[in-house]
Order: C-alpha cells, then sequence, then structure tokens
C-alpha cells in the first residue's frame, strides 16, 4: 500500500494543471459541436426536403405502377372481349349447329320460320390451275313470318352473332290472314371451312 501512496504523491497534479485539463477538454467539446456536429446538422437539415420529395415521388410512381397495371388488365379485358366478338367461319360439321342457332334468334325475336334451307354456291370454274379457297359460300334460305319491327330485330341479332353472316337478299310481302304479319325470303350468306 505504501508503494502505492508514494506513486500517488509523485502523480499529484496541482489544482492548475486539473483546470487547464478540463479546460482543454471542454474547449475540445464546444469545438467539436460547433464545428462537426453543427455541419452534419445543416446537412440533415438540407437533405430533409430531398427525402421528403423523394417518398413523394415514389408514393405517386407506386399508384401509377397500380394505374399502369389496371390499364394492363382492361386492356387484356378488352382484348378478351373483342376476341369473343371476332366473328368466325363453320365447318362443313357444323352447319346443323348454325342452323339451331339461327332458329333459337328467330324464337327469341318473336320471328316464326316456315322454311330454312342451307344451299352451297356452286364454284367458279377457272381456265388454269385453279386455286382451292379454303372458305367456300353457303346461301341460307329461309322464309319468315314476322313483324316489321320483329325482323330488323332478328337482322340484328344475326349481324352480333359469333358467326358471320351477311344478309345477301330480303323479299318482304304483306301477310294474307295477319295484317301486323308480312312473309319474308331472306338469304343469309356464310363462310364453311374447307
Amino acid at each position: 500500500m505504501k508503494n502505492l501512496l508514494s506513486q500517488l504523491d509523485k502523480l499529484k497534479l496541482d489544482n492548475k494543471k486539473i483546470f487547464a485539463i478540463i479546460l482543454a477538454s471542454l474547449v475540445l467539446i464546444y469545438l467539436d459541436f460547433t464545428f462537426l456536429i453543427n455541419l452534419q446538422l445543416k446537412a440533415i437539415r438540407k437533405v430533409t426536403p430531398k427525402i421528403t420529395k423523394i417518398k413523394a415521388d415514389l408514393d405517386a410512381l407506386t399508384k401509377n405502377v397500380g394505374g399502369i397495371d389496371d390499364f394492363k388488365n382492361s386492356q387484356i379485358e378488352v382484348r378478351q372481349k373483342l376476341l369473343a366478338k371476332t366473328k368466325k367461319t363453320i365447318s362443313e360439321g357444323e352447319i346443323a349447329w348454325i342452323l339451331q342457332d339461327v332458329s333459337e334468334l328467330a324464337n327469341k325475336n318473336n320471328v316464326k320460320i316456315t322454311q330454312m334451307k342451307p344451299v352451297k354456291e356452286p364454284e367458279a370454274k377457272q381456265g388454269k390451275a385453279p386455286l382451292k379457297p379454303k372458305l367456300s359460300p353457303l346461301l341460307i334460305t329461309i322464309d319468315l313470318s314476322c313483324g316489321y319491327h320483329d325482323l330488323g330485330r332478328f337482322i340484328n341479332s344475326l349481324e352480333n352473332a359469333q358467326t358471320f353472316f351477311a344478309v345477301q337478299g330480303v323479299k318482304i310481302t304483306p301477310g294474307q290472314n295477319d295484317y301486323l304479319k308480312q312473309k319474308v325470303n331472306l338469304v343469309l350468306k356464310a363462310y364453311v371451312k374447307k
């Protein structure tokens, strides 16, 4: 213990030296706060509005990306609807089904079919090596009994149907027993895949 006390006596510092060390430490802390920390706070204050603006831009971008996804989804829906509405041609095996569809459209529009007859148009003869067309026209002759407005709705339904139909000809004559009903001879043209 005596050893320790003797060493402390050697290290005895007077009050002036202690005061000088404390003063130097305080000056060092003050200079550190004044220059280094103050400069860092100023830099943070300058960056804060930029960070706020970037966050706002990021939020707007996120919202717009969501809008783009919605737009893409709506475009896909529109494309699917257009594909669903595109007219299609029929194959030879589907002729009976198409006649059934025409009959159902007639029933929905209050049109009475008295006769329906599909006839393939004869192919035109060509001199040199004939090119075989991929589609051949099919004429469907339909005799109807209906009102004038019912006929218009029926033709509109045919034009909006999935299968491609073109009205080739229409002949309207007055009905014999009922003056509100007309006799109609309607010729539709469809195309059949070979």
